[in-house]
């Protein structure tokens, strides 16, 4: 969740007369925040209630701080039992399952128990964490242990947990999006904790432009670009481990852990960024990028373009501080 805007001249402008302005809305989402920028004359108060009403509706589906969310109600559940589950959860559940599929397991919606673990440390850094504990959590791991089945969830194992964090942000901008366009507007920029969604074009006529951020820039003092680009009906979603690390047990653990291990990637891989039609294919894929790396990420990048994933860039430390980029059909037109 870490793509930067770099919108050129996409400042909030007053109406006037009928003429299509680009109007904003922002606030706090996800932990995180949400902005909208729409180009029409309609009013902005529609705008926000789209976005609130499907801001709303994500967090009651999937908020692990909630005690009454569904995520929450589906991880209690423990039972192989069939659960009924809402559209909206069953829907996302089983795109993050077919994604899971075409990246060989790579991104893994049961990946709670590692999540876990990591968490637990963040919370305590003098907790010391065994390798029988990783070793139980990857057991309880595995995207074929669950399915939705008639609008019912059914779990292989009682014990297994849900996390959608990873795709859950892309989602709801794609939802957003949809909402958008049925009320007829068709120019607009989304970015929700950091995963970004642009369709047409600014009033004067120029696309959307957008960046990826430079993981050795400083969050506290503003992120910086490494690249930037024109985005126009498709998302950019970016992932990476250099902001999230913590000691565990005297070795450096991140949040990005490979499900098929139990452990962290090895490879020196710092960021990876996707564009695709979709805001939650490209969210979920950039996770799942983050964990391949770029070799073996190149090997099932078929299998993501399936999905419709378009391009991809990896972040790599290089000589003297610049980072070197690896490309996958990645647009030229940067800067």
């Amino acid at each position: 969740m870490l793509s930067l805007a770099m919108l050129l001249g996409g400042v909030m402008m007053a109406a006037c007369a009928r003429a299509p302005v680009v109007q904003s809305i922002s606030g706090p989402t996800m932990g995180s925040t949400y902005q909208v920028k729409v180009v029409t004359d309609r009013s902005i108060a529609e705008v926000r209630s789209v976005g609130a009403k499907q801001l709303l509706a994500f967090d009651v589906a999937f908020s692990s701080w909630r005690d009454n969310s569904e995520i929450v109600r589906v991880n209690n559940h423990r039972s192989t039992a069939p659960l009924a589950v809402s559209p909206l959860f069953g829907g996302v559940l089983e795109q993050a399952l077919v994604i899971a599929d075409a990246t060989g397991g790579a991104f893994d919606p049961t990946m709670k128990p590692l999540s876990d673990l990591y968490r637990a440390a963040k919370e305590d850094p003098a907790a010391v964490f065994e390798d029988a504990q990783f070793v139980a959590a990857k057991q309880r791991v595995g995207y074929r242990q669950v399915s939705v089945e008639d609008g019912k969830l059914v779990k292989q194992r009682p014990d297994v947990l849900l996390d959608l964090d990873g795709i859950v942000a892309g989602a709801a901008a794609d939802a957003i999006a949809d909402e958008l366009v049925a009320l007829g507007i068709e120019a607009f920029y989304l970015e929700i904790t950091g995963e970004v969604l642009c369709r047409g074009v600014e009033p004067d006529g120029a696309v959307w432009r957008i960046g990826v951020v430079d993981p050795s820039s400083d969050a506290s003092s503003g992120q910086r670009a490494i690249v930037t680009l024109p985005l126009r009906d498709r998302a950019l979603c970016s992932s990476g481990d250099y902001r999230n690390a913590v000691i565990m047990g005297g070795r450096v653990i991140h949040h990005l852990f490979d499900p098929r291990t139990g452990r962290n990637p090895e490879h020196a891989v710092v960021s990876a960024s996707v564009i695709a039609d979709s805001c939650a294919v490209a969210d979920a894929l950039g996770t799942a990028l983050m964990v391949l790396g770029d070799a073996s990420g190149k090997e099932l990048w078929p299998a993501m373009k399936e999905l419709g994933a378009h391009s991809a860039l990896f972040l790599k430390p290089g000589v003297d501080t610049v980072w070197r980029e690896v490309k996958i059909e990645w647009p030229e037109e940067d800067s």
